[in-house]
């Protein structure tokens, strides 16, 4: 194939059924950009070898690897039907404050109803020079049960996950679908010791100062929550606030989900998806994966893997944002657990490799010496003896074989539906394509914004301002917003 540039024609040549394009330029010259524009005009539009279409621009003289096979993995897709999450996409930020208390982010589902739908399955794709996709692997309709945790189920064309039970319904940062009973209490506090519960809780009224609680789902309190230790695995409700009034212990709260409530004063806590509060946040140390909204922010430390949006940030306040500036412990401790078991798995497979070329090995050698021992005219009972020592030997040598291969199928059961996790988890982080700080009020001086690779300490008082991240650089990027009347 031959492309015809401004000063130079480029010769191309396909090998390994095109997985790797050569290249080599005719006489003249091409810069590197011409080289690029004529290759994507001519449907050579991925795989690039930046730096070997470098040297031909520079006078190379021969061919060169300009281009080859990419690895794609589209992974796991679906949609969640159960919660009412707060949708920010496109949407005027001051319609997103002054919407707050009508928010409800966690969601009561009935027997029966349906929870999430899959949309596409996890797919591993060979993508050629030339655009070409061909599906090296499917995880198929049986991923879907990897997602299925606790009083669920899987319809019968392995598209869609529903309730079992009446309860409250919450998704893991890994896809993971349960539902939980309720489980109702009027008070809670020290007295009471710690609370560990795989029920939703509904506490009637406060939790008070001292409070240890542990649920794997939901907890709705109806109350405020002073200075308590609360780790709840679904979304915490509290519409009257989170209020350490009296300081005496530091307030600690973990909400692997949702976290929605009024007021938080004098705590630390960790979100797992979303944070709305709808009057204020105050002396507050806060980390939350994705976004967090608040019209009121003073004397706090915020971290944001999204979005922050607010009214005002005033006093003396940091806001951290952006990609991996929150961690998840819980997923790093996982994430080294599934390298652990495809180590495992990885090396479980060599072994099986080792025992099937020995066993191989066993057959030709007695095979061989059968041969040998008719053509010496041996007795049958020495030709009896040798082949059943050999037999017994490949025997023993089978029955490991056959227990590696059992080892072999837990190890990949558990590998696989790693992965699918893995692959939701990623989803999630990968959504949080523009992560940025809107202030529609007043964003004080004095306060300090922290990137990626940079940070400010705000010097004069600024209004109607969103901070984002350069999509180059990753710095930090400061654009005035439209006024209200605009």
């Amino acid at each position: 194939m031959i492309i015809s540039l401004p000063e130079a024609q480029l010769k191309l040549t396909f090998l390994q059924n095109g997985q790797l394009l050569l290249g080599e330029l005719g006489e003249g010259q091409s810069s590197k950009t011409e080289i690029l524009e004529g290759l994507k005009a001519n449907g050579i539009t991925c795989g690039y070898l930046s730096d070997n279409i470098e040297k031909l621009s520079k006078g190379y003289a021969g061919q060169l690897p300009i281009a080859r096979s990419e690895i794609r993995i589209d992974l796991v897709k679906y949609t969640n039907n159960f919660t009412n999450d707060i949708n920010l996409e496109g949407v005027d930020p001051y319609k997103v404050l002054t919407s707050l208390h009508n928010q409800e982010l966690g969601g009561m589902v009935m027997a029966g109803q349906r929870l999430l739908t899959m949309i596409s399955t996890s797919k591993r794709i060979l993508l050629k020079p030339d655009g070409t996709e061909i599906i090296l692997s499917d995880a198929g309709t049986d991923e879907i049960r990897h997602f299925c945790g606790n009083n669920v189920h899987v319809n019968k064309k392995g598209n869609a996950i529903f309730s079992t039970i009446d309860g409250v319904a919450q998704i893991t940062t890994l896809g993971k679908v349960s539902v939980y009973p309720f489980e109702v209490h009027n008070n809670i506090g020290k007295i009471h010791g710690k609370i560990d519960s795989d029920h939703a809780l509904l506490i009637q009224g406060d939790i008070t100062g001292g409070a240890n609680i542990s649920s794997k789902a939901t907890l709705i309190v109806r109350g405020l929550i002073r200075s308590s230790t609360i780790h709840c695995g679904g979304d915490l409700d509290c519409l009257n606030g989170l209020d350490n009034i009296l300081q005496g212990d530091e307030g600690d709260i973990r909400v692997e989900q949702n976290l929605r409530t009024s007021n938080i004063k004098n705590f630390r806590a960790w979100v797992g998806n979303r944070l709305v509060a709808s009057r204020i946040i105050d002396h507050a140390k806060l980390e939350v994966m994705n976004t967090l909204v608040c019209p009121r922010i003073s004397d706090s430390n915020l971290a944001v893997g999204n979005q922050l949006i607010t009214y005002n940030v005033v006093r003396d306040c940091t806001l951290k944002f952006g990609h991996g500036t929150v961690e998840d412990p819980l997923i790093t401790k996982f994430e080294q657990t599934h390298l652990s078991h495809s180590r495992k798995h990885h090396d479980k497979h060599l072994s099986l490799e080792f025992e099937q070329a020995h066993l191989d090995q066993l057959r030709v050698k007695s095979l061989m010496l059968l041969k040998r021992l008719r053509a010496e005219d041996k007795s049958g009972t020495m030709v009896g003896n040798v082949l059943k020592r050999y037999i017994g030997t490949m025997d023993e040598n089978f029955r490991i074989y056959k227990n590696g291969v059992k080892e072999l199928e837990a190890i990949e059961a558990i590998v696989e539906e790693e992965r699918a996790e893995l692959a939701s988890h990623m989803s999630l982080i990968e959504s949080f394509a523009n992560p940025c700080i809107v202030v529609v009020g007043k964003l004080e001086a004095g306060t300090r914004i922290i990137g990626p690779v940079d940070s400010v300490k705000v010097d004069r008082h600024m209004s109607h301002v969103m901070v984002s991240l350069d999509p180059e650089t990753s710095a930090l990027v400061f654009t005035p917003l439209p006024d209200m009347e605009e």
